[in-house]
């Protein structure tokens, strides 16, 4: 008997083809099975599914073991299991186009082409980690992880969890030790240094250093339409931050690392959610802090109020940080911020 085939074939096949092998009719199998002519036709037109006493007849009529009758049901029942599945992967594409599927392609998460429905859909679920779409609002709205739910409350719901979900994955598996919140306190000045630091060898170092304090840093391309520059939650007993580069320069970079280190410090206790950016008091009071890390504020008054880069050099020097962070800094303060570009790095994703 042929083996297995890799196409939807039903159990009745398989017993139609022992049947002319062996030249007798469905008549004759009924009679031999003891059974009536209805169910061996339902049987041989996949109607009728065939069960384990059925499959104990099978072999003795012919010789077959009965595990390999079950195979072949058990193989059939699946085909078509995953038939049904395809048709409502295919029914819930739609839904899926709220989803950012170009920026996915582009990173990596989902191989199907735009027009492969199902396939697009399919990837898209196991990229969160889910069986269906309704799965996958039950889990961002209703699940035990807390910070999913104020997420996923958002108009740009898909956009955030896809970005979020990005350095979830890439964090997956990652064995730290346990989070040191002393040490990460006592890390700050030699993060801060490493701001003058060329990248992306400064990047790398800053994030091994924070690895080895239990704190993770993650750099996740941008989603179009979401405009964070930042995040930092709580996974696995462990900081979770993650960058966008969104404005892809070094000043950007480090004040906003910098802002959710401080969310880390100042708020790792309520273990939510905080996205760089948002109107409240938690971004406030993290802007502060990474605002007087770089720049005490007795240092403030000596911000050039013009487009002097020597001064911007000279207190960078002072400073021990990147003179762009001075410059950043001068044209928040001045509003003008159409000079001194020459100072800034830029980074790109590889």
């Amino acid at each position: 008997m042929t083996t297995t085939p890799n196409y939807i074939v039903t159990t009745g096949d398989f017993i139609t083809e022992w049947m002319e092998d062996a030249g007798i009719n469905a008549a004759e199998l009924a009679r031999r099975l003891g059974v009536t002519r209805k169910h061996v036709s339902e049987l041989l037109n996949g109607k009728a599914p065939l069960s384990a006493k059925l499959a104990l007849a099978l072999e003795g009529v012919t010789g077959v073991p009965a595990r390999i009758w079950n195979q072949y049901e058990a193989g059939y029942r699946e085909d078509l299991a995953r038939a049904d599945a395809e048709k409502e992967l295919v029914e819930q594409f739609e839904q899926a186009t709220a989803f950012p599927l170009r920026y996915l392609r582009e990173n990596g998460a989902i191989t199907a082409s735009a027009r492969d429905h199902a396939g697009t859909v399919r990837q898209l679920l196991s990229f969160f980690g889910v069986a269906s779409l309704e799965a996958w609002r039950a889990t961002w709205t209703q699940g035990s992880v807390a910070y999913r739910r104020s997420a996923v409350a958002r108009d740009d719901a898909p956009l955030l969890a896809t970005w979020l979900t990005m350095a979830e994955r890439a964090h997956r598996g990652e064995s730290l030790p346990p989070f040191d919140r002393a040490a990460l306190e006592a890390l700050v000045p030699r993060l801060r240094r490493l701001t003058t630091e060329e990248p992306p060898a400064s990047v790398h170092e800053t994030v091994r250093l924070l690895a080895d304090v239990g704190v993770v840093l993650r750099f996740v391309p941008p989603v179009a339409g979401l405009g964070i520059y930042g995040a930092t939650r709580w996974v696995d007993s462990h900081p979770l931050i993650q960058l966008s580069l969104l404005r892809k320069t070094d000043d950007q970079l480090w004040f906003t690392l910098f802002h959710e280190l401080g969310h880390v410090l100042l708020h790792g206790d309520d273990k939510k959610l905080h996205l760089n950016g948002e109107d409240d008091a938690a971004e406030d009071e993290a802007n502060a802090y990474a605002a007087e890390v770089l720049i005490p504020s007795e240092y403030l008054s000596r911000l050039p109020a013009g487009r002097n880069l020597a001064a911007v050099v000279d207190l960078a020097s002072e400073l021990g940080i990147a003179p762009s962070i001075v410059l950043g800094r001068a044209q928040r303060e001045t509003g003008d911020h159409a000079w001194g570009h020459a100072l800034k790095r830029t980074f790109e994703f590889a």
